[in-house]
């Protein structure tokens, strides 16, 4: 019998025996049976009175506690809505209610335990859709075998990846032989869980690279399964071999970059060490590729690059490396030479593809190259030193006309070296107060009288010395140093004519020459206006020299800047006059007003009678197009002398002065105002004589 129930009968016999000891000792009492023993009768009499006491007391507390299991019972029932019990129970439970509450307390455990018991099915449920419904919309691929591998689950991902309609195709099918056509059903492999790579294969038979891992399923059983998650990894595969792809190829021509070109050289070099053979570094660059971007624009300029690079392709064996190093400049690696000399055919062979017309936008290019050629060992033993030294060779080429090829020497190092040195240091030389103008004279032929001078940078480095404007003008070209410096020839040009005419007190011109670099900026005639207005002069007293390199460009700006500089009352004056190929079109296009002939005829006068014939003939014709003459390079008093029987109008070289500091310029006006003024008085005086 459970204790609920034993309790209330222990404490109903434990009442009864109360008040039957009280009754029994009553009635001995009552009977007189311990009249003989009054002490004791007193003890027995205050031990009845306190056992009906105790009794009494007992039946209250008793009573009290059953009140309260009743109402606990109540209370129970009514708060979970329990179902009632049976009539065995109930009739059991009217006197016994410990019992009836244990009877309430059993119904609630087991209502709590059925409503566990289907709150635990519902979350079940609820957490296995949700799992379905997150593995079915997974953008990766899921399947899960069991240990041998048969397919106990496959979402949507996993069937589309495999080539299959639906998940279903994949249940019950060894997923080993599914996606290895080569594989045994052998049992999965649970102990690698990392990353790995691999290739699965579809339904109809095409296979792609994947990414998957696995991991351990517990079903239960001694052996285990396991859960696979793959994706297609071929946009990942495909992007990397894009991205080397393009880390070592050029993105326009595809041939190998520097990187993979300088990295050939290197593997070149080490097989040339053991085997003994030689090695030809040659360093090929389009000739004037520039005016082709100026002229035609970028996109024609990469069309010509790519089909020079299909020629070079074209001319060179299959095993020999062609890269692009960037711009116009192309690298020809060529192994397995026995001697220097087995790289000239091919040298000869791509300077004579090059001369065969290019076709670009229906129009016809003549594009010649420059080659230079460093062998290994000879020139070199590190790949870097090779590729310097064929760099070389081949500004050499550039220096002796172009369109030819050249094999390096130490005296080309040298030079490359120079032109190194003067790139460095020419950067900041204005800041560092190294550059000077000097002026060299120009002299009116008619009256011997000083129109004005030309205007000449100088440069003296500390560490360079006197370098001469052939070697650092061009570069100060290339690097866009000249733009800086044409302005600090303007203002110092501005305030040497200015002093000139202040202290002669006559005109006075000078001369200085505008660079092809400087015509790039939109702000060129506004600047040279602002600097002339600043200094307190005006547009007569600056003429403005342009080489043919200006005008090959054809450029719409350039042509727009001369007219702007000609109608502000600038002198435009065309230099080196007779070195160019189409000089006669330009006097006719643009705004000149003087020509300089160049001093190569001044140099070859008298010496055949073609040199005196051109002369004359370029005299005659500027003075028809109502344009001065200007002859360079004057060095003796006969070639003076034939310049004025021609009709010259003004002459400059060293017979005149030599070019000097603004300072040693004024010395030698003042020598030759006197002298004029001396001739002017001893012509006056004969005149006179003759009266």
């Amino acid at each position: 019998m459970p204790i609920a129930k034993k309790m209330p009968i222990a404490f109903n016999y434990l009442y009864f025996a109360m008040i039957l000891v009280a009754l029994m000792t009553a009635l001995a009492w009552g009977v007189n049976l311990f009249q003989q023993q009054p002490l004791l009768e007193i003890v027995v009499a205050v031990m009845l009175s306190a056992n009906v006491l105790i009794a009494v007391g007992v039946w209250f507390r008793f009573h009290r506690q059953i009140s309260r299991v009743n109402q606990l019972t109540t209370d129970i029932a009514n708060s979970f809505l329990q179902p009632q019990p049976s009539h065995n129970d109930l009739s059991s439970a009217v006197h016994d209610p410990l019992g009836k509450l244990e009877v309430e307390v059993q119904g609630l455990s087991q209502h709590l335990s059925l409503e566990l018991s289907k709150t635990s099915n519902k979350q079940a449920k609820v957490n296995g859709q949700l799992l379905s419904a997150i593995l079915d919309s997974a953008a990766v691929a899921v399947y899960a075998v069991d240990s041998s591998g048969t397919c106990i689950y496959a979402n949507p991902q996993c069937a589309q990846l495999l080539g299959y309609q639906t998940a279903d195709e994949l249940l019950n099918a060894n997923m080993r032989k599914i996606i290895d056509k080569n594989a045994s059903q052998s049992c999965l492999d649970l102990t690698i869980q990392d990353i790995k790579e691999d290739t699965f294969w579809r339904a109809d038979g095409t296979s792609f690279p994947v990414e998957y891992k696995s991991q351990p399923l517990d079903l239960g059983e001694p052996d285990k399964g396991a859960v696979i998650s793959f994706y297609d990894n071929s946009e990942r595969l495909e992007a990397e071999a894009l991205i080397r792809h393009q880390a070592h190829y050029d993105t326009l021509t595809d041939l190998p970059n520097r990187f993979l070109a300088l990295k050939r050289l290197e593997q070149l070099v080490e097989a040339s060490e053991r085997n003994g053979q030689m090695i030809a570094v040659i360093f090929l660059d389009l000739d004037d590729f520039k005016k082709i971007n100026d002229s035609l624009g970028h996109e024609a300029g990469d069309q010509l690059l790519i089909t020079a690079s299909e020629r070079l392709l074209k001319a060179t064996r299959a095993e020999d490396t062609v890269g692009r190093l960037g711009g116009d400049e192309f690298i020809i690696l060529l192994d397995g030479l026995s001697s220097a000399n087995d790289a000239q055919p091919l040298a000869e062979n791509l300077i004579a593809g090059f001369r065969k017309p290019f076709y670009i936008d229906n129009r016809q290019l003549i594009l010649t190259a420059s080659i230079g050629i460093a062998i290994y060992p000879n020139d070199g033993k590190t790949p870097s030193e090779l590729l310097r030294n064929a760099d070389s060779a081949m500004y050499h080429t550039k220096s002796i006309g172009r369109n030819t090829y050249s094999y390096f020497t130490h005296a080309m190092n040298k030079e490359v070296s120079r032109r190194l040195a003067i790139e460095e240091q020419i950067h900041g030389a204005l800041e560092r107060d190294e550059l000077s103008v000097h002026y060299q004279i120009q002299l009116d032929i008619r009256d011997g009288t000083i129109m004005g001078a030309e205007a000449l940078l100088r440069w003296d480095n500390p560490t360079l010395g006197s370098v001469s404007p052939a070697e650092f003008i061009p570069i100060a070209e290339q690097t866009g140093v000249i733009e800086s410096m044409g302005e600090f020839i303007i203002k110092r040009s501005l305030e040497a004519a200015k002093t000139w005419q202040h202290k002669f007190n006559d005109s006075f011109r000078i001369a200085i020459n505008l660079s092809p670099r400087q015509f790039r900026n939109p702000n060129l005639v506004q600047s040279i206006k602002d600097k002339v207005s600043e200094a307190g002069m005006t547009p007569a007293d600056l003429e403005l020299e342009i080489t043919e390199g200006v005008l090959l460009s054809g450029h719409a700006y350039t042509l727009d800047a001369l007219m702007q500089l000609s109608k502000a009352g600038f002198c435009i004056s065309m230099d080196d006059f007779g070195t160019g190929y189409s000089s006669l079109s330009y006097l006719r296009t643009y705004p000149f007003k003087i020509l300089k002939i160049d001093r190569s005829f001044i140099n070859d006068m008298n010496k055949d009678d073609k040199s005196n014939e051109l002369i004359i003939a370029t005299i005659e014709m500027a003075h028809a197009l109502g344009i001065q003459v200007i002859a360079e390079g004057v060095e003796t008093q006969e070639q003076l002398d034939e310049l004025s029987f021609m009709m010259c109008d003004y002459a400059q070289g060293f017979l005149i002065s030599k070019p000097a500091p603004f300072d040693d310029l004024l010395l030698i006006g003042e020598r030759y105002k006197a002298l004029h003024q001396k001739l002017a008085v001893q012509e006056k005086a004969d005149v006179l004589k003759v009266i």
